[in-house]
């Protein structure tokens, strides 16, 4: 089962995180926690589903993302969090309820997600919602300073359109 509690979120992502689903909730989409952190063996099943198409997800905890881009990490001031994740993922409760885990299943053109995938963004997250592949509004993670070249090059793509 997925990891989805806010305690396994770094102290610098966890009061985005949860100003993140008080403004979707203030927007009218109630919403569920997918998943927080990850271990290493959900991630390669995740790489291996296409659910993810990185090496170098947030999801993972900290001290295991060390040895891939310690300098990057080391110049961020929630470094004293080795054992906690700096993303998670949000869906409608409405769709997680018909459609299950599988986000194969799930309507991600929806308006609920593209209200998940805007406060996200409007929270300064990197945002899913800018991705081909995979196309995934319900994500958002705090921006390292590995990530912030991606992130230029990611908001430089058109916002997706979605069902209203």
């Amino acid at each position: 089962m997925p990891d989805r509690s806010l305690d396994s979120l770094s102290s610098a992502f966890l009061p985005l995180a949860l100003t993140w689903i008080a403004r979707c909730v203030e927007r009218g989409v109630s919403v569920m926690i997918i998943q927080t952190s990850r271990t290493p063996v959900e991630h390669q099943a995740n790489l291996v589903n296409g659910t993810s198409g990185t090496t170098l997800s947030l999801h993972l905890l900290r001290r295991l993302l060390l040895s891939q881009f310690a300098t990057e990490l080391a110049m961020d001031s929630g470094l004293s969090d080795p054992d906690k994740a700096d993303a998670m993922d949000l869906a409608p409760w409405d769709i997680y309820q018909a459609h299950g885990p599988d986000k194969i299943n799930w309507n991600s053109k929806s308006r609920e997600f593209g209200i998940i995938a805007t406060e996200c963004e409007k929270l300064g997250l990197r945002s899913g919602v800018r991705w081909t592949k995979p196309f995934d509004p319900g994500h958002g993670e705090l921006v390292l300073p590995v990530k912030e070249r991606l992130l230029v090059e990611e908001r430089s793509r058109p916002w997706p359109t979605f069902n209203v």
